[in-house]
């Protein structure tokens, strides 16, 4: 990096703790400011992360006129208003996902950002992970010949849980879909495309919240792909990628501990474990630090077109399982 980007942090909850502790691992990234609509959430979390300011707001918080960067924490549903108003403040903004609720909040989004001039990306863990890029190489190398099917896969048990938490209330956007089912539906479009045909169906609670949904999934060439995601199951998180001459498997236990295991028949399986140091969150942060380095509006790792494709996907989901949201 040419410089130190001051960050501020919109929403201190769980994930931006978890996003604030790696970035502090970062030389060329400082956590300036925190903000919030309870000024003593805002405090505890900037004693807690040795943070300078806090504010009791966010419109306090896009006004601070040494903030460079904003990292968006809020629930989904806040997403695409937070996003425009630092976006309108001339604020950076390096959004969690899900990016929004639906596809038309994502394009105005990115139409306000490319307006104002002002670099956006979704904080979108996968595609700057090195088992990720590592992956892609060994299935362009034709190691394992052509992917036939992917099956992937994220689930926890919630259980007992609050309706009103966050997970499982519609204000929120909450549901398995897009608190956890993108990322295995992520791994589908990053190997095999645009779907051709999809059937989903979902465990809907009484408020209409998925609380376990399946999908299935066809492309061009025959390929399929089937995902899972819950907070009923204990499944973990996982993806394997079925080919013609083998099996590649995507595994972590957090953002930090990641492996591959390549499996050829008649042959030991290959583990490939990475090294802390280059997984995890901050690898969001260092991408969008490079472009704000380069002048860049948007990332080419997670560029707006990815966002903009799986948001797409995951309203073609949910309009197939029944899946209704307040818009």
């Amino acid at each position: 990096m040419t410089r130190t980007y001051n960050w501020g942090i919109l929403a201190p909850g769980n994930i931006a703790g978890k996003f604030v502790a790696e970035l502090q691992e970062v030389k060329s990234a400082k956590v300036l400011a925190v903000g919030s609509r309870d000024l003593f959430r805002a405090k505890e979390f900037a004693a807690t992360w040795q943070i300078e300011h806090c504010y009791g707001s966010y419109e306090e918080l896009v006004a601070d006129p040494d903030i460079d960067i904003v990292y968006i924490a809020s629930p989904h549903s806040f997403h695409a208003a937070h996003t425009k108003l630092c976006l309108k403040h001339k604020k950076a903004v390096l959004c969690e996902k899900a990016f929004a609720l639906n596809s038309s909040d994502v394009s105005e989004m990115i139409e306000t950002a490319r307006q104002e001039k002002v670099f956006l990306m979704e904080a979108f863990m996968t595609p700057h992970q090195p088992s990720y890029q590592e992956a892609r190489k060994i299935i362009n190398s034709g190691l394992l010949g052509e992917i036939k099917h992917l099956h992937g896969w994220f689930g926890f048990n919630k259980s007992p849980y609050d309706l009103n938490g966050r997970l499982f209330n519609p204000a929120l956007g909450g549901g398995a879909l897009l608190d956890v089912g993108l990322y295995p539906l992520f791994d589908a479009l990053w190997f095999l495309g645009e779907p051709i045909h999809i059937d989903a169906f979902a465990d809907l609670t009484p408020r209409n919240i998925d609380q376990s949904i399946s999908v299935s999934m066809q492309f061009n060439e025959g390929k399929s792909a089937s995902i899972f995601a819950s907070f009923l199951a204990t499944a973990g998180v996982g993806t394997d990628i079925l080919c013609e001459k083998g099996l590649l498997r995507l595994r972590r236990t957090s953002s930090l501990n990641q492996w591959l295991e390549i499996i050829l028949p008649g042959e030991p399986v290959k583990t490939i474990h990475f090294d802390e140091s280059s997984c995890g969150l901050k690898q969001e942060a260092l991408e969008a630090m490079k472009c704000l380095d380069e002048n860049r509006l948007e990332s080419a790792i997670m560029s707006h077109q990815n966002s903009l494709q799986l948001m797409k996907l995951l309203d073609r989901i949910r309009e197939e399982a029944g899946i209704l949201l307040p818009i």
